[in-house]
């Protein structure tokens, strides 16, 4: 993308590991002026010659930026919600918005929770000229499905090479950590790293009678040769640190790893490793199971829900397994409203429908990197790293790895039963075959048996004290919920607890220190 005005003044840039693609030393004074050529993730805002402001993202969105307008028509802008909220940009709460965290435990794409603060597209440039809405400049994009795939052969090797490639492109000069669940993304990238630099694994533990997967992550790293260091996470750590993690986030994320994650960094900073890799994005884009469901539904949605518009849409939404079947039950009538359902269904819909990749296994690749991976995980790390001064990397969300995804044929992700068949592949070298042939079991942290226990007495005071008078979810519902009278076969009552939970401490903390 040739750049339209000089650049005259650099304002913010928020980088990490990044690198021109060419080799060439990288001069962010040039280099914002033709991001396509920019390796790593990172935000920039700058000034042209005629004084327009810039604001832009990398492809990936490993680094977050958000913009609003203050009543004076001034444009402000951060890397996080907070900075825009702070510099005064006021709004009320987004109800398409509050649908989609409730049904997906975080909000994608550019709306935000806070009507009239947007986020900074991944891999969008926009430029302020006046005052109405930002001109767009797209300078990276997913790439569509190639006219002819590769074969395995071919394929193989050159995986291999671009994931050694990019887990070397990430090591620090200094100390090295990594986070290690056991499962296959988190321990291919401690044994690539682990050949080039003693890496110090961190794992958690949730103790006694809790499921746990350190067996795995011990196996892994004992195999590779990596330290490793245990993490336990009890009860008592998730009511002392719940609200700090919340604040440190930029949007709320309902994911219950939130509390784990900042403890791993804490662990990190402890052991002043300012840099810690991870093995996030395996599973969107390289056929994870949780695509499993969509493609299930994908063959007989239609047939079970014939009466249903928007089939592929709503299971999109529904395989979340949040709140979205329970929208009509739990929500105030004012967020009841067909429309703001339509309006979370319409921010799917072109995903699903995109002629870029015909197989649907690709559309759904596609969504979950970009919704996903820029609204979800990637924010997550990056701002629970930020707070404890650790960076945190993940070769596996990549530019180069992300582009090489989209090059391999659905059926070399998911071969028949087998996920994410050509990444075991690439690797089975490097891993005990035990690990590469394990069912995905992700790690389970033990919230409904928390919410049922030791930390009842929270839930119950924040909910019913501090959602319930907001307007937002109804307080009979939230009295069923917290009572264990929610209906059906797997009710998920833990993590729709935690989801909420978090979207009130945030609301608390963030939202009202405007």
């Amino acid at each position: 993308m040739a750049a339209e005005t000089a650049l005259v003044e650099l304002l913010v840039v928020s980088d990490d590991a990044c690198a021109l693609d060419d080799g060439r030393p990288l001069d962010w004074s040039t280099a914002v002026l033709n991001p396509e050529r920019i390796l790593g993730g990172w935000v920039a805002a700058w000034r042209d010659e005629t004084r327009r402001l810039h604001l832009a993202r990398d492809p990936l969105g490993t680094r977050s930026m958000y913009w609003g307008r203050r009543a004076d028509g001034e444009v402000v802008f951060g890397t996080r919600l907070h900075d825009v909220l702070r510099a005064g940009v006021r709004g009320p709460l987004n109800p398409a918005a509050l649908v989609s965290y409730l049904s997906c435990a975080y909000v994608p794409g550019e709306a935000t929770l806070v009507q009239g603060i947007s986020a900074v597209p991944p891999g969008v440039e926009l430029v302020f000229d006046g005052a109405g809405p930002p001109r767009r400049r797209v300078f990276d994009t997913l790439p569509a499905s190639p006219a002819t795939f590769g074969d395995e052969a071919s394929l193989r090797p050159e995986l291999r090479d671009t994931l050694s490639r990019t887990v070397e492109r990430m090591l620090p000069d200094t100390p090295l950590a990594a986070f290690l669940s056991g499962g296959i993304d988190s321990s291919l990238v401690v044994a690539l790293a682990q050949r080039s630099r003693p890496v110090h694994a961190l794992s958690i533990a949730f103790g006694p009678p809790h499921r746990d997967e350190v067996e795995w992550s011990t196996l892994v790293a004992r195999h590779c040769g990596a330290t490793h260091e245990v993490v336990i996470v009890s009860p008592e750590d998730v009511r002392r640190l719940f609200d700090p993690t919340v604040a440190a986030l930029s949007e709320p994320n309902g994911d219950p790893l939130t509390v784990p994650n900042w403890m791993l960094f804490e662990a990190a900073a402890r052991l002043e490793r300012r840099v810690v890799l991870n093995g996030e994005g395996g599973d969107p884009c390289f056929g994870g199971p949780k695509n499993a469901p969509l493609l299930l539904s994908e063959i007989y949605g239609a047939a079970f829900a014939p009466e249903e518009h928007d089939v592929r849409e709503r299971a999109y939404l529904r395989a979340h397994q949040k709140l979205w079947d329970d929208l009509d039950a739990a929500l105030e009538p004012a967020l009841r409203a067909p429309e703001v359902r339509d309006e979370v269904v319409s921010w799917v819909r072109p995903w699903l429908e995109d002629a870029r990749w015909p197989s649907f296994l690709d559309r759904l690749m596609a969504l979950n990197v970009v919704w996903k991976g820029a609204g979800h995980i990637l924010p997550k790390v990056e701002h629970l790293g930020d707070v404890h001064g650790v960076r945190a990397r993940s070769p596996l969300f990549d530019r180069d790895v992300v582009r090489l995804a989209f090059r391999v044929p659905p059926d070399l992700k998911r071969n028949g039963s087998v996920e994410k068949h050509l990444l075991k592949a690439s690797v089975d070298d490097l891993l005990p075959a035990s690990v590469l042939e394990r069912p995905k079991s992700g790690m389970m942290v033990p919230v409904e048996a928390w919410f049922q226990g030791p930390l009842e007495a929270f839930a119950r005071e924040r909910l019913m004290d501090g959602l319930a008078p907001r307007g937002i979810v109804r307080r009979v519902w939230l009295e069923r919920l917290l009572d264990r009278r929610l209906g059906g076969l797997r009710p998920r009552r833990g993590v729709k607890i935690w989801l909420l939970l978090t979207l009130e401490s945030w609301l608390r903390q963030v939202y009202d220190a405007r």
